[in-house]
């Protein structure tokens, strides 16, 4: 804007000069030729315009020559400029029906505008997009094939439609292959590590998956809450995938150890990792340590699952100790069923029959419940008391029953 001013002030002022030198006089502009006696006068005005149309019908001559010397450039250039513009409007229109729904339509108007198109590249991703969309597999892989032949330093944008294409399809492990080369070209792209979370999830690939999630963080591919939810399911399902291949050998609970120490300081806490983890040390026979992991959970983080597992510990994991630490802990939680009814088990494993069916009972009377009414009938059938043992096995079988579906019966029994 400032230079145009600049532009229009300078104009102005050379015509003030030009109109004050005409104030001042005509002037005159005197030629001699070269044989010394013929020469032309004329004002400096007239041979002024005289020496600009000279340069105009120079220039006018010069461009007739040229067109002259090559009368087909320009027809060549009319008609490439022809063709560029009908490209265009083919290419509009093509994408209209692709907004529209028309793949059919919109496939071969764009396959076929992309030769004389400006940006072949374009028409051909949108074509191969509509072919997709028309369920035309081949046509729309040969079609990204021309994208990436008519463009080759547009392999990114190829590679993004492909793996696209590929993910609607359900091709998973071929889009696997193809995000993985797009991560190694722009390992920061947030679309690119979007889509390999999806990938992976759906492929149920938990350890890729797991070690892309720091940089799901870093870059902000989802919400914190949805990234927190993530974490926590990939954690545990890759859990749950080493326990079921190979738990009870060296090398599968070394791999478990590795990723219980990886975890998180708050998915150390969740009772499912550490109910598993507990019963994995089980398996291994390293009771004490199974015993030491529920303990140190349940001081930081009370959970009646947690407390029931400590419960039914193997008679290897110091019962003793167990006992002492749980009535410490009754202390502070007087009115805790599920840790009266541990204590209950607890007390049976070290042989305090009396003790036991004082835990159970006030289990019971806090929170009802069936299983105690059976561990308590077992225990008095074994000690010689069968009429309450009939008891609690009476309410132990009512309260399954109040369980069982509503389901006709027969009115009185077959004759």
């Amino acid at each position: 804007m400032i230079k145009r001013g600049l532009f229009i002030l300078l104009i102005l002022a050379l015509a003030v000069l030009a109109g004050q030198q005409l104030l001042k006089g005509t002037g005159y502009l005197l030629l001699v030729l070269p044989d010394g006696k013929t020469s032309i006068e004329m004002s400096f005005w007239t041979g002024l315009v005289i020496l600009l149309v000279s340069w105009l019908a120079a220039a006018w001559l010069f461009n007739l020559l040229g067109w002259l010397s090559h009368p087909l450039a320009g027809l060549k250039d009319r008609h490439k400029r022809n063709r560029a513009q009908r490209a265009l409007k083919l290419t509009v229109k093509g994408l209209v029906d692709l907004a529209e729904g028309r793949w059919r339509r919109a496939r071969k108007l764009l396959a076929k505008s992309a030769k004389n198109s400006g940006a072949p590249l374009i028409n051909y991703l949108a074509a191969a997009q509509a072919a997709h969309y028309e369920g035309r597999e081949e046509t729309a892989e040969n079609l990204l094939k021309a994208a990436a032949e008519s463009t080759p330093d547009a392999s990114l944008a190829v590679d993004f439609s492909q793996a696209r294409i590929q993910l609607d399809h359900g091709h998973y492990e071929q889009a696997l292959a193809t995000l993985v080369r797009l991560h190694q070209k722009v390992p920061n792209h947030p679309l690119v590590l979007r889509q390999l979370k999806e990938v992976h999830y759906a492929l149920a690939d938990w350890k890729p998956l797991m070690q892309l999630l720091p940089e799901f963080r870093k870059y902000q591919i989802c919400s914190g809450k949805e990234l927190e939810l993530l974490e926590r399911e990939v954690y545990l399902r890759r859990f749950d995938e080493l326990l079921r291949s190979s738990s009870t050998s060296e090398g599968g609970f070394k791999a478990i150890k590795e990723l219980w120490e990886t975890l998180p300081g708050r998915l150390k806490a969740e009772d499912e990792l550490v109910l598993a983890y507990s019963r994995v040390l089980i398996k291994q026979q390293r009771y004490a340590e199974a015993e030491q992991l529920l303990k140190r959970t349940l001081r930081d983080h009370w959970s009646p699952r947690l407390i029931a597992e400590y419960g039914v510990l193997p008679l290897e994991a110091e019962p003793k100790r167990r006992l002492l630490e749980a009535e410490k802990w009754l202390q502070e939680r007087p009115n805790d069923a599920v840790l009266l009814h541990a204590l209950a088990r607890i007390s049976q494993q070290l042989g305090l029959w009396g003790k036991a069916l004082e835990y159970f009972q006030a289990s019971q009377r806090l929170e009802p419940k069936d299983q105690v009414c059976a561990e308590m009938s077992r225990l008095y059938a074994a000690l010689g008391d069968e009429n309450k043992s009939r008891y609690f096995n009476q309410l132990a079988m009512q309260g399954m029953h109040r369980q069982l579906p509503e389901l006709p019966l027969p009115s009185h029994p077959p004759g």
